[in-house]
This record gives C-alpha cells, structure tokens and sequence, in this order.
C-alpha cells in the first residue's frame, strides 16, 4: 500500500472510531435502526387485536409507531363520520381503548417508542390540550394533520394561518407540530404548487412536514430535489411503495368528489422495495435534509402483516446499502 494511501486509510478509520467512541451517529444511520410504522396501516388487525399486533411489529424490527386516529378526545361526529372505522367496520382506533399512560407502559415493556400521532385538524381544533398532554405522556415528539382537502391558493393560506395557529401551541406544550402530505399539495397556481404556498406561509420555528413518497410520485414531485429545496422543512418521510409507474402525473386531491379515482391509485401500492420508487436517492439526502423520521405505511395492503414483516426487511437493506 502506497505511504499516502495508507494514510488516508489511517486518519478515516481513527475518525470511526473516535465517532463511535463519542457516540456520534449520522441521522441516516440512527433512523435506519429505529425504522417506524403508521399504524394506519394495519387497522384491522390492531382493531381485532392491539396488543398481539403491537408484539408482532416488535419481533419484526419495528422501533417506533406513528399512531392515527380517531381519539378518545377527538369531536363526536369524527369517530361516527370516520371514512376508515366506517369503511373497514373497525371496533379500535386511535389508542384502542388504552390510556396514553397504558400506551407508554405498553411501549417501554416491548422496547418501542412512539415519537408522532396524526391527529385530524377537527380533533385539534376540538381539544389540542388533551392532545399535547397525550403526546407528552406518550413520548412523542410530534402532532402531524394528517390531511387537508383545499384546492385553492387561498385556502392553503387559510390554512397556513391555522397551522401556525397549531404550531404555537403545540411548542408551548414541548411537541413539534407538522402536516402530512398527499398528491393534492402539489397542483400548480401561477408557476407556484399549492405545497410552496404552504412552506411560504408557515413559520418554520412552527410548522414542519412528512413527506408521503408514494403520493408525491403520483403528482410527479422530483422527490430529491424538493427535499434539497427546502431544507430543514421536511422532518418526516412516509416510505410508501408504488408498484407501476403512472401514465401521467393526478395532483387532485378531493375524496369528497373523486374518492373513486384516489382508491383506484391507492391500488397501485406494493411492498416497499418490490416498486419503482428510488427510495435509495431520496434516503440518502437524509443527512443533508434534516429528515429525522422514517415510516413504512400503505393505504389498505391486502395482507397487512405480511406487508409490514417484509417491508421492514427491504428497506432496512435499502438503508443499509446507501
């Protein structure tokens, strides 16, 4: 080996392993081992069995569980109305008719942890209170809305205001407050996506984002180059897997008017890694991005477990090879 060769190799690996020594990790390497699930995904079985599932997830490699509601504090008419506990005639949802304190000892026996819930504007609205004490109880670091279904620039800024609204409160509560995207964001007013609009209008100390790769694709976002675009705005990413690429971009979002149309794309979802979604690129501005989450998630799997088992597994290579 060449003198300045073996120096090289030297300094980098004295590097290592004065890193490990001081415990430093990458934030790429840290979520790869503490890679989450939205439980969204799995609400039939975790309706008919919440702990079974929650020990099944475990053994699986899952760390950490992004929760959905409803809640036991969310508005009357939510838990009646909800598309998900009527469409799937679920009889659990939210934290399954557990307490946020029964919630966290749950967690701790399984070594899990729960950093996020996505909490519906209407719950938040209702009580926001009841939901950063839940969190706080919990130990999760985020209340994300899950969903916004405007189609106008001003109702994004509307709902810009609101989200500011939530994020003031939340930060005096110690949670960090964000909004989960879909395809919807990304429509296009005067050269500007209705998701530019959002970023705009929100105040970062506030309001961050999770980002879902899969409806991003959908609306035909170069997912590497929003994230580069918008630094530090972005904390969590939805790893959601489409099976076949799309004809053409669909950047609506209206499951009031064209649900039929949004579930017929969510059929075209597949285990993560078994898709055409270039989750190594994006992964791997993690570091830069200031990305801190990671959740596997699919609308509906026909075999959820099955998903949730060997989705974990690919992308944990996925990662692994970045």
């Amino acid at each position: 080996m060449k003198r300045r060769t073996f120096l090289r190799s030297s300094v980098a690996a004295a590097a290592g392993v004065s890193l490990l020594n001081t415990g430093f990790v990458s934030p790429r390497a840290a979520i790869s081992k503490d890679i989450g699930i939205q439980l969204y995904t799995l609400a039939k079985p975790l309706s008919d069995d919440f702990t079974g599932t929650i020990k099944k997830l475990a053994a699986f490699g899952y760390k950490n569980l992004e929760f959905a509601g409803p809640y036991y504090f969310s508005p009357e008419e939510e838990i009646k109305n909800n598309p998900l506990v009527t469409f799937m005639g679920l009889s659990g949802y939210g934290y399954h008719g557990h307490t946020p304190k029964e919630i966290r000892l749950m967690l701790d026996d399984l070594g899990l942890v729960s950093t996020s819930a996505h909490i519906s504007d209407n719950s938040l609205k209702y009580n926001i209170d009841e939901a950063i004490e839940a969190a706080n109880i919990i130990g999760q670091k985020y209340i994300l809305s899950p969903a916004f279904h405007g189609q106008t620039p001003d109702e994004y800024k509307a709902a810009a205001e609101l989200y500011n609204g939530f994020g003031e409160l939340c930060k005096a509560g110690g949670i960090h407050y964000g909004y989960h995207t879909h395809n919807g964001e990304f429509a296009v007013h005067d050269g500007v996506t209705l998701f530019d609009i959002l970023v705009k209008e929100t105040d970062p100390e506030l309001v961050c984002f999770e980002l879902d790769l899969f409806w991003a694709t959908v609306a035909g976002v170069d997912v590497v180059k929003l994230v580069k675009q918008y630094p530090g705005r972005i904390k969590l990413l939805h790893i959601k897997e489409m099976a076949q690429k799309m004809d053409e971009a669909y950047t609506t979002f209206d499951p009031s008017n064209g649900m039929e149309m949004l579930m017929q794309i969510m059929k075209n979802q597949t285990i993560i890694g078994e898709g055409v979604i270039d989750f190594k690129s994006i992964l791997s501005q993690v570091d830069d991005a200031g990305i801190d989450q990671l959740f596997i998630e699919s609308d509906f799997p026909p075999e959820p477990m099955k998903f949730a088992e060997q989705s974990a597994i690919n992308l944990k290579k996925i990662v692994s090879s970045i």
